[in-house]
């Protein structure tokens, strides 16, 4: 499954390379089965190494733009910076609850719709026959049941997703941003010393690349939700900040992630006006134009470099084995374990070397 580009020339025949890459493999294998088992506390720490990644990314950013300024100056920019981020963050975001508990208030609207689609889905079944009228209603059931169930378990675990990250988050953030250097030093004092720089070589590289991954991504989802909040504000729908992070977020799962994300905001639209609705839909599909065309060649397809075919097995296997939460997280882990494996082959390449034999060649 794991497409290994380790550059020109054969793959290895040394016995002691492919003992060890099993090894690793079974390694990671038992590390996602266990996080997944443990699926609350996957899903924090996963966050928690994209917010890092572009932490680490944005401090870097500012530190390059602001390297004429004492520390004092940086440290006032900085919570200048952060406090007007809360600030407009905080009214955008009160301003949304305001807008949405005005158009929910009043159930007429909603009402009268659901009504008039109830009665336009049964009048289009009566014209069907009675088995497939059958499976139309238990598909609706089934999917608004399992609609029901996942808002449920999602409101039901936010207080615990809350408590692990107040836990986790801090010990997270100190060890990357202050311990990193010493826990670095501690496991380069394990590694034999003639292995030394190939190993720092190769933990460089798998660090650098999944947090190039984790930032594209990031950007990729600013960009899709960017683009769709604008939308949505100049198209005059209530909520516009929430569905299009809701879009931006939804826009990691392939496949069904952006036509998920687009419910809500073309519901939302139908209560204001069938106009609003058909403006949103138009909206969602711009942005997938543009994350399609822009986003994903320019930007993701470098750093992932999965065919089509691969993807669809992954989300078939993931979602298969460990249900929505699989299908989301698959390709990361794909791209993860892959530049693991392949940095830790190049490695391995190096610490055991294939020993040539010279050949007598009669003439």
């Amino acid at each position: 499954m794991f497409e290994m580009s380790v550059g020109p020339g054969p793959l290895t025949t040394n016995r002691k390379v492919w003992l060890a890459m099993v090894a690793i493999m079974a390694v990671l294998c038992c590390i996602i089965m266990t996080l997944f088992y443990f699926q609350e506390l996957f899903i924090v720490i996963l966050f928690g190494l994209c917010l890092i990644s572009l932490m680490d990314k944005t401090l870097r950013i500012f530190h390059k733009y602001t390297a004429k300024y004492n520390k004092k100056q940086k440290r006032m920019i900085a919570a200048s910076i952060i406090i007007s981020f809360i600030i407009v963050f905080g009214y955008l975001i009160m301003a949304q609850i305001f807008n949405l508990s005005s158009l929910f208030a009043d159930l007429t609207n909603i009402e009268i719709m659901i009504a008039v689609g109830t009665q336009i889905l049964t009048e289009m079944l009566e014209f069907l026959p009675e088995m497939v009228t059958d499976k139309v209603h238990e598909l609706i059931d089934s999917v608004s049941d399992m609609f029901f169930m996942y808002a449920r378990i999602l409101l039901s675990q936010a207080f615990l997703y809350l408590i692990t990250i107040v836990l986790i988050y801090p010990v997270m953030f100190s060890m990357y941003f202050k311990e990193r250097e010493n826990i670095k030093q501690r496991i380069s004092d394990l590694i034999p010393f003639r292995f030394e720089k190939e190993f720092k070589h190769m933990s460089s590289a798998i660090l650098t690349r999944s947090n190039n991954f984790f930032v594209a991504k990031i950007i990729e989802s600013v960009g899709v939700a960017t683009i769709c909040c604008i939308g949505f504000y100049l198209i005059g729908l209530p909520g516009w900040l929430f569905f299009g992070i809701l879009v931006g977020l939804f826009n990691n799962v392939p496949y069904f992630g952006p036509v998920i994300s687009a419910v809500p905001a073309i519901f939302v639209g139908l209560i204001v006006g069938w106009k609003v609705a058909v403006l949103a839909l138009i909206v969602c599909t711009i942005a997938q134009l543009i994350d399609n065309i822009y986003f994903i060649p320019f930007m993701i397809s470098s750093k992932i470099n999965v065919n089509p075919f691969t993807t669809v097995l992954l989300i078939l296997t993931f979602s298969q084995l460990y249900g929505p939460l699989g299908m989301i997280l698959c390709l990361p882990i794909y791209v993860v374990s892959k530049i693991i494996l392949i940095e830790a082959y190049n490695l391995l390449v190096l610490i055991f070397p294939e020993k040539i034999e010279d050949v007598e060649v009669e003439s």
